[in-house]
């Protein structure tokens, strides 16, 4: 234990930097609702503060393209990718719902290049699907950790929880310890909003040993 409390001591030092693809949240081109916000905060009032970087995603290509950008080693310093769009579950809406991306989609481009990253989700419903098939997108993609929402979710309470995530994150070391450690965090400071949020998150199996939220 006191191994892990120093591993995580050092990991607090370390910022773990957000790479953020984001779709449009409203039909009406006017409306600027964005996750922004939440980036912004931690990135100015965090300790250490946490770098991101932020996309706007629109089409499959534009997807794609920013995904293999993502796996790239000069990336490494951002290993937490954070999905925001509108869901269903095991799909993400890009735009309106006639362009959408499922699970088999993402794992085919994921696969075998997120070794030591985290993937969230921020959609409502993706991730409403069978444990199994989650852990196999970790094993396919090799991410420490995925998590997300089985059900629609208001949209100031989920940025709320959010910001509680995404900083639990930095917290403590991307190893299947480390996400137990969040996981154990979480459901001590923020049960509530779990539980109306009906959040997960699903950990990287050790040898066929499988973490679930």
């Amino acid at each position: 234990m006191a191994g892990l409390e120093r591993q995580d001591e050092s990991a607090r030092m370390r910022a773990r930097g957000i790479f953020c693809l984001e779709g449009e949240w409203d039909r009406d081109l006017r409306c600027d609702a964005s996750v922004q916000p939440v980036l912004d905060l931690l990135s100015r009032c965090n300790n250490p503060q946490v770098p991101y970087i932020r996309r706007d995603i629109a089409t499959k290509p534009e997807f794609e393209y920013y995904l293999k950008k993502w796996c790239q080693r000069m990336y490494e310093t951002h290993p937490i990718l954070y999905l925001g769009f509108h869901g269903d579950p095991g799909k993400l809406y890009l735009g309106d719902r006639a362009t959408w991306v499922d699970l088999d989609w993402l794992e085919e481009r994921l696969e075998g290049r997120c070794k030591g990253r985290i993937i969230h989700f921020g959609s409502c419903g993706t991730v409403a699907i069978g444990v199994a098939r989650l852990k196999r997108f970790l094993l396919a993609t090799q991410a420490q950790a995925l998590c997300g929402y089985r059900l629609d979710v208001d949209w100031m309470a989920a940025a709320a929880f959010e910001t509680i995530l995404l900083r639990s994150l930095q917290r403590f070391s991307v190893t299947r310890s480390g996400m137990l450690a969040v996981q154990r965090q979480l459901r001590r400071d923020v049960s509530g909003l779990i539980r109306d949020l009906s959040f997960r998150m699903i950990i990287q199996p050790s040898r066929h040993r499988g973490g679930v939220g």
